[in-house]
């Protein structure tokens, strides 16, 4: 009976497992450089005050933590392959 939990103590070696690994740079480039817009462009519409500015600002506000997000989703999948 085969037991996936059990220890194989036998010596030799397993098989390293290879996964693939993307490049993802681009990716990374572009979530960081959209992170940079969006977060100026929140931070000065935010200061102008008026109603329409406010509602940009929070989009944009929406946009970036989107963006930290993706970052840091994008860190643990690199780290794990």
């Amino acid at each position: 009976m085969n037991d996936p939990h059990r220890l194989d103590l036998s010596g030799r070696p397993s098989a390293p497992v290879s996964r693939p690994r993307g490049g993802g740079t681009a990716l990374r480039a572009l979530l960081w450089v959209v992170l940079i817009v969006s977060a100026s462009i929140n931070i000065v519409l935010n200061t102008l005050g008026s109603e329409t500015a406010t509602v940009l600002g929070t989009v944009a506000g929406i946009v970036a933590v989107a963006c930290i997000a993706g970052l840091i989703t994008h860190h643990f999948l690199r780290r794990r392959s």
